[in-house]
């Protein structure tokens, strides 16, 4: 409760210290900057979503922002309708087209996801400037605010107008950032590929995340137009582009309050070019804040010297030069340039990033309290092991090019319980798995689950079906906590539509979820760093945390790809442990392991492949004395007993 009244109580008092403004200050002048604060909060929330969140370099806002406008206006000037109707259309066609450029261009990641959007940004431009006879082109489009139940807004009034959108935006996507969809967001940004293989599903997540932004834009471009009156295509150009993401970044990604502090940049940088003065204070505010951001780096040992040093010299730059440049403006372009190299480089989680953990110590915000752990029965419900086929694979076959990774592959794993699958490195173990989870399409050949075929090539799909894995190479949600890593991919836990988690009545929802969670972290031992981030627990513990991310997909059939890879030996141990719970559990398991012991511990039938082919299938001691399968380990036919390959004592490997 403490919290909670802490963090709404500091929004309140911001709103409340923001609306009060117009009641003190008469100056239309500041009054102007303040209502272009709140429509430019409405803009970067929405690119926020996906810089932050998504972490794609969007150049596309500014367009959406000019878009928006000019569908208000030509709602108002050529349709004669009102404001509600102009901005609800200018909201709902930048949220179309914000579709429709997410559809192929978040196909795209990096450098060619920004260039896309770049070409957006320019065509819309274009396209603004050319089309006279519907814009005005460049002699610009002039628009009349109308009138509200026939009254004219007055500029104090229209700037509660736009405060109002600014708290209603603020609420509804703070509700949603804290819902499965912020989850699945960031989710997104860390490991698109496991998201898919948690049932998440990548792609339409980053297509509404984008539409979503794009809305956002057009909302606030319908109020941009309104506040100004008047329009130009060249307004929505380079340079603003570049504010834009100076102002996400500056503010601080994944914060609303970043946002705002950004948008607050944005609308003051302008006066601080034209007044020398605030200018060289301004610069010189920034050079002490990067050298203490350097400075408390290199303690931490957080930061190289080149990021500490790079963003003083960048702002040291500013300093100096505003002493010898008459008319800072005219230096515009080359100071965003400078100003967004240094936050980039120095302060990459931006102000309220490098704010908030001082502000929590002073302040002493205690953590939300959690929940107590759900019943595991109903978490993870005990599976009938009638030692019935429940995963058929018919003649498989994956070909790369020439190379025959999986040639003519036939296996049975009978349901409850765990089937190893070993060989020698390159035998074609991971291409299996990968085939049957859906990240590659078979050359040929079936997957059967249940009898029924799997999904082909979709991660998604086979995930939906009842198939969880996990990965050689860790494909953690380095971002979240690991309480937040399981409660992305909880199964038949979310169900509240969209327009209940916009409005904060899903919580209830949200609590049985982090129960569910801690019932699975509390399962492998995880219970009591529920709260660290995924990146910060140790890599046994990382471990862990992915077999309980993949159990909380409830799985049918549940793959472990080298999952004892790298442990030490103590957590090897502990790794056999935890695999033991699940498999009581019921849960039917691949295993592929390269410890030996492991597997005869674990495993009631092995599989061995050798060149995409089965060489030997059994009980582990049968298939660790099999001719064929010392031979692929040795490379050649056994003849003594010292040939047979390593299994006693400690984790070691069987020879390769």
């Amino acid at each position: 409760m403490r919290r909670l009244l802490f963090l709404r109580g500091a929004e309140l008092l911001a709103f409340a210290v923001l609306g009060a403004i117009p009641l003190l200050v008469l100056n239309e002048y500041a009054l102007g900057l303040l209502t272009l604060l709140s429509i430019y909060g409405i803009l970067l929330i929405g690119l926020d979503v996906t810089v932050g969140y998504l972490g794609q370099v969007n150049l596309a806002q500014i367009a959406f922002l000019g878009l928006g406008g000019y569908a208000a206006g030509l709602v108002i000037t050529r349709l004669g309708m009102g404001m509600g109707p102009a901005l609800l259309a200018a909201t709902a066609l930048c949220l179309v087209l914000g579709g429709l450029l997410a559809l192929p261009a978040l196909r795209l990641e990096g450098p060619q996801f920004a260039l896309a959007t770049l070409s957006f940004a320019a065509l819309s431009a274009t396209a603004l400037n050319e089309l006279e006879s519907l814009t005005g082109g460049a002699q610009g489009l002039s628009i009349a605010q109308p009138p509200i139940f026939g009254h004219i807004l007055t500029k104090p009034q229209f700037y509660w107008l736009c405060l109002a959108f600014l708290a209603l935006v603020w609420m509804l996507m703070r509700n949603l950032l804290a819902s499965q969809w912020g989850r699945a967001f960031e989710a997104l940004r860390d490991s698109p590929i496991a998201t898919d293989a948690m049932g998440v599903g990548t792609y339409r997540h980053k297509v509404a995340a984008f539409a979503l932004g794009s809305g956002l834009g057009g909302l606030a471009g319908g109020l941009y137009a309104l506040n100004l009156g008047y329009l130009q295509p060249q307004s929505f150009g380079y340079e603003q582009m570049i504010t834009l993401l100076l102002g996400v970044v500056l503010g601080g990604r994944k914060s609303l309050w970043g946002a705002l502090v950004g948008a607050s940049v944005i609308v003051l940088l302008p006066n601080l070019l034209s007044k020398h003065d605030l200018f060289l204070a301004f610069s010189g505010l920034g050079c002490a804040m990067a050298l203490a951001a350097g400075l408390r780096g290199l303690v931490k040992k957080t930061t190289r010297p080149f990021q500490a040093l790079a963003p003083v010299v960048a702002m040291g730059i500013l300093v100096v030069g505003g002493f010898f440049v008459p008319n800072t403006e005219d230096w515009r372009k080359a100071i965003f340039a400078l100003m967004l190299f240094s936050v980039v480089v120095g302060l990459p989680e931006g102000l309220m990033g490098f704010l908030t953990g001082f502000l929590a110590k002073l302040f002493r915000v205690p953590e939300a309290p959690l929940p107590e752990p759900s019943d595991l029965n109903s978490v993870l419900p005990t599976h009938p092991a009638d030692g019935s086929p429940l995963l058929v694979l018919d003649h498989l076959k994956r070909y790369f090019g020439g190379v025959k990774a999986v040639d003519d592959l036939s296996m049975t794993v009978c349901s409850g319980s765990i089937h190893g699958l070993i060989g020698p490195n390159g035998s074609g173990k991971s291409t299996v798995v990968n085939v049957i989870s859906g990240l590659y399409t078979p050359s040929g050949g079936r997957v059967l689950l249940h009898g029924q075929e799997l999904p082909q090539g979709s991660l998604f799909r086979v995930a939906r079906a009842g198939v969880a894995r996990t990965f050689q190479n860790l494909q953690l949600f380095g971002e979240l906590t690991a309480l937040e890593n399981v409660m992305v991919a909880l199964k038949d836990v979310y169900r509240s539509p969209l327009p209940l988690v916009l409005l904060g009545l899903a919580r209830p929802e949200e609590r049985r979820a982090q129960a569910d969670a801690l019932a699975l972290l509390e399962l492998i031992g995880l219970k009591d760093q529920a709260r660290a981030k995924a990146k910060d627990l140790t890599y046994g513990a990382q471990r862990f945390l992915e077999i309980a991310r993949a159990l909380a997909r409830k799985p049918d059939l549940l793959i472990l790809d080298e999952p004892a890879a790298g442990l030490a030996h103590p957590d090897v141990l502990q790794q056999i442990e935890i695999i033991k719970r699940v498999h009581q559990r019921g849960i039917t398991i691949i295993l592929i392991e390269h410890h030996m012991d492991v597997v005869s511990e674990l495993c009631d039938a092995v599989t061995v492949l050798d060149g995409g082919k089965v060489i030997a299938e059994g009980t582990p001691d049968e298939v660790k004395r099999h001719p064929k399968v010392v031979e692929a380990y040795l490379g050649q036919p056994p003849e003594t007993d010292s040939a047979t390959p390593h299994t006693d004592g400690g984790a070691a490997p069987l020879p390769a």
